[in-house]
């Protein structure tokens, strides 16, 4: 499992630590105290899956193996594309500092920052592999990608690319994930003492999930149909998925037991739950109260994660503002189902 997170000037997080994380991890703070930049930061490492390396002119070693944004996650949404929305900022950059080379390599220059810094200019390249039958990034990636993720035991970074927090905290590559953002409205501004200073800058201690074993659930989940690749692929992996799902939310709600689910296409590309009485015309969950809905779509991925991970492949399960429409006992009632639904199978949780 993750076991601590020591931050580094993200977003409204100038510096900070948390340790000690279990299967179950509650967030309580008031407004702005940071529990949803937690929640990102894990899911942006757990979602950096696609082997890269980063070639960084005159720093040896010349070459870091590393990783970067998977094109879809869990959900099969683009991983910044999805957070840029939630801030209300546009989804793509138009005015990225990365261009796809020749090479179909991302070239990135970050003209922000003082010319002496080692990563005002360096490149993300796909590693080489016999074979490859596509090229690793594309020219999308580049309105897209804004990070890389360097893995335990990649490389030994360079004193001046390792925040003077990561020292004191004496957070070390060889066991633990470091992660690397550079999108300006993602870091913290404050006084800028070292170049690291320049970026947004985390450390995951533990052992992270594979990239599609990791389910953000926030607003936007609740509120929006399912995108049509996860709920095929929820159909080819989970026999009786849908009786899954009605069980469960048969046990929140009581007015919904013995009713049926069927999911099916709403519009193009988009799919929901279509609730069936006896002698019934089906009715679209997201036509019931928003309660209903957000426990719908809770349980829906769910129990599509729990169906996908095994011990040697764990999820992350993040769940942002699981009191979202709920009655105290409705609440109630889905926390319960969660955690019995997860207490036996490798998933973390933060909630």
């Amino acid at each position: 499992m993750i076991k601590r997170l020591v931050i580094h000037r993200f977003r409204g997080i100038r510096q900070g630590v948390l340790k000690d994380l279990g299967k179950i991890n509650l967030l309580i703070g008031p407004n702005n105290s940071g529990k949803t930049a937690i929640l990102e930061m894990l899911y942006l490492a757990g979602v950096s899956g696609r082997e890269c390396e980063v070639l960084i002119p005159d720093v040896e070693p010349s070459a870091w193996r590393a990783m970067t944004l998977n094109r879809r996650d869990f959900l099969h949404q683009e991983p910044m594309p999805r957070l840029r929305e939630r801030h209300n900022e546009p989804k793509t950059l138009s005015d990225s500092p990365a261009i796809l080379t020749n090479e179909h390599a991302l070239s990135i220059v970050l003209t922000h920052i003082p010319k002496k810094h080692p990563l005002r200019k360096f490149t993300l390249a796909g590693p080489p592999e016999e074979g490859r039958r596509e090229p690793i990034f594309r020219k999308q990636d580049a309105t897209r990608i804004s990070l890389f993720r360097l893995s335990p035991h990649a490389v030994t970074v360079p004193e001046r690319l390792t925040p003077d927090y990561f020292e004191v905290q004496k957070v070390t590559l060889e066991n633990s994930y470091w992660v690397y953002l550079w999108e300006d409205p993602w870091v913290y501004h404050w006084n800028k003492e070292k170049p690291a200073d320049y970026f947004a800058i985390w450390a995951v201690e533990g052992q992270l999930p594979e990239a599609d074993h990791v389910l953000f659930f926030d607003l936007h989940t609740a509120t929006k149909p399912f995108e049509q690749g996860f709920a095929k692929s929820a159909y080819r992996e989970i026999k009786n998925w849908e009786s899954y799902v009605a069980e469960h939310l048969g046990r929140v709600f009581d007015e919904l037991q013995g009713a049926k689910v069927n999911m099916k296409p709403l519009v193009r590309n988009k799919w929901t739950g279509f609730i069936e009485f006896p002698n019934q015309k089906p009715i679209p969950i997201d036509h019931f109260g928003d309660g209903a809905r957000h426990a719908f779509k809770v349980l829906a991925a769910l129990i599509t994660l729990r169906e996908r991970v095994s011990e040697d492949k764990p999820g992350l399960f993040l769940w942002e503002d699981p009191e979202l429409f709920m009655h105290p006992a409705t609440l109630s009632r889905l926390l319960g189902e969660v955690i019995e639904m997860t207490k036996n199978v490798p998933i973390q949780t933060f909630l």
